[in-house]
This record gives structure tokens, C-alpha cells and sequence, in this order.
């Protein structure tokens, strides 16, 4: 089964399980997403959607123990999510935190071992940076990241901004 947690208006699957809180959204289950646990049961999906998800939860160590929980074992997560350095990422008033590539080191079986207290965890399988449109300042963008994409973050992001992160996770169990 593939999920879609906060699916909105349209799922990353059409045959994709919807999940959300919204009544006009695209969602088969309706759940409020902030209360734990969700309604669906362990081990239930081998694959799950987090687009545009994550940067609205207020816990997001407790979302992607959720996440764990409901993933079957080897189970492929898919994460969009904001890039920090994005105007996206601070124009959308219900967006709660704005996460870069390292903040899902902190879903590595041994950091997240450490912050949950119990087994489990993910393994990246890959990140990535997206950029806009713009010819000459996207480009030197996506030229940058692709060389060293902690020198991006730590030193270009604020001059040539990203749009999104891709990250595609491993559940561990």
C-alpha cells in the first residue's frame, strides 16, 4: 500500500491512500495529523508521501516516529519539503520550522535511535536540492550545490536560493 500524509488537494499517486485533516482535500482517511498516533495500523505501507508535510508540524521527531511506525520494513519514504533559503519557506504562515539537507541526518537509525529512545530510524537513500527558474541565478545555484552542497548551504544559499528538498528514506526495523 502507498500512503500520502497530508495529501491535499491532489496525492503524489492516484491509487495513493490519502491522508489529511482537511475536508475538501483529496484524503481517504481524515485525520487531524498533530494528534498521535494517526489511525492506520503498523507496518501498513510500503511506501509514503511527506510532500509539503513536514515543515507544518509542530513535532517533527514524533511525525516521522509515526512515519516508522506505519512503514513496513525497508519501506521507501518520499520527503518535499521547503529548502530554508526559499521564499516558500517563510511566506506560508502555518509553516512551523524551515529545514535544510542535515536535518534529516537527525532521521539516521542513530540519531533517531537517540532522539526516540527505542529501534528504528531510516536510512537516506538520496537528497537533493531543486531550484526555480531563473536562467543565471538558478543555474549558479544548481552549479554550486552540485559541487559541494554543504559549501551551498553554509556559504550561497541566501544568495542563490533554493526551492525545495527532495529526500527518499529507507524505514529500518
Amino acid at each position: 500500500m502507498t500512503l500520502d500524509i497530508g495529501c491535499g488537494k491532489k496525492k503524489q499517486e492516484p491509487r495513493a491512500v490519502g491522508v489529511d485533516r482537511e475536508p475538501g482535500s483529496a484524503a481517504d482517511v481524515l485525520a487531524e495529523l498533530r494528534h498521535f498516533p494517526w489511525p492506520i495500523r503498523d507496518n501498513a505501507a510500503d511506501r509514503i508521501y511527506l510532500s509539503h508535510f513536514l515543515e507544518h508540524q509542530p513535532d517533527i521527531m514524533r511525525a516521522m516516529r509515526e512515519v516508522q511506525r506505519i512503514a513496513k520494513p525497508d519501506a521507501e519514504v518520499i520527503i518535499v519539503t521547503p529548502h530554508y533559503s526559499s521564499p516558500d519557506s517563510y511566506t506560508d504562515p502555518t509553516h512551523l520550522h524551515h529545514l535544510g539537507l542535515h536535518t534529516f541526518d537527525y532521521f539516521e537509525r542513530d540519531s533517531f535511535e537517540n532522539f526516540t529512545y527505542g529501534a528504528g530510524g531510516f536510512r537516506i537513500l538520496e537528497r537533493s536540492l531543486t531550484f526555480g527558474g531563473n536562467l543565471l541565478l538558478d543555474n549558479l545555484g544548481r552549479f554550486f550545490a552540485a559541487l559541494s552542497e554543504d559549501f551551498y548551504e553554509k556559504h550561497l544559499a541566501w544568495i542563490f536560493p533554493a526551492r525545495n528538498i527532495h529526500c527518499r528514506l529507507q524505514a529500518l526495523k
